[in-house]
């Protein structure tokens, strides 16, 4: 698969999710822009999320859908969906967790296997009534559904735009 076709099938899957998100009603949707860095490799890449409305919400505690993708600079791809969680801990600051099951598409880092899960935490701060900026760390690895799992740990700063 091509650098272009991959980036056709993340923003495809992106453009679905946001189609979903638009049926709910109440609390915010959002999307994330940002750039990726492998921590081994240090190979850099690009990421995008879509959050949908929250479909549980007590407090300062939310879950909802989200869909993400990301391609790096050697051309590998990842596109999942899953669960996303905030929790607004003070005056402005949150943190961000999130699981996605997802297909990897491998160009030169081979994990073992297409699927791939992504378990993801990040720290974030509004920085405006509307936008936010995040630092987080991720791991995709397989769960040894596959006998190698190497696993990849990245570093990624995103700024999401709620509406």
């Amino acid at each position: 698969m091509t650098k272009f076709c991959k980036l056709r099938v993340i923003r495809a899957a992106l453009a679905a999710a946001i189609l979903v998100g638009f049926s709910g009603a109440g609390a915010a949707q959002s999307i994330d822009f940002g750039l990726t860095s492998d921590l081994e490799s240090g190979d850099a890449g690009l990421i995008a999320e879509y959050h949908a409305v929250p479909f549980f919400q007590r407090g300062a505690f939310s879950f909802g859908w989200g869909v993400a993708g990301r391609i790096d600079a050697d051309g590998d791809a990842w596109v999942g969906v899953g669960v996303v969680g905030d929790l607004d801990i003070t005056n402005g600051i949150f943190a961000e967790v999130s699981f996605m099951p997802g297909i990897y598409n491998p160009d030169e880092t081979i994990l073992g296997g297409n699927l791939q899960f992504r378990s993801l935490i990040g720290l974030g701060a509004r920085i405006s009534d509307s936008a936010d900026l995040i630092l987080s760390v991720d791991h995709i690895s397989n769960g040894d559904t596959n006998p190698f799992n190497p696993g990849m740990n990245s570093a990624s700063l995103r700024v999401r735009t709620r509406f």
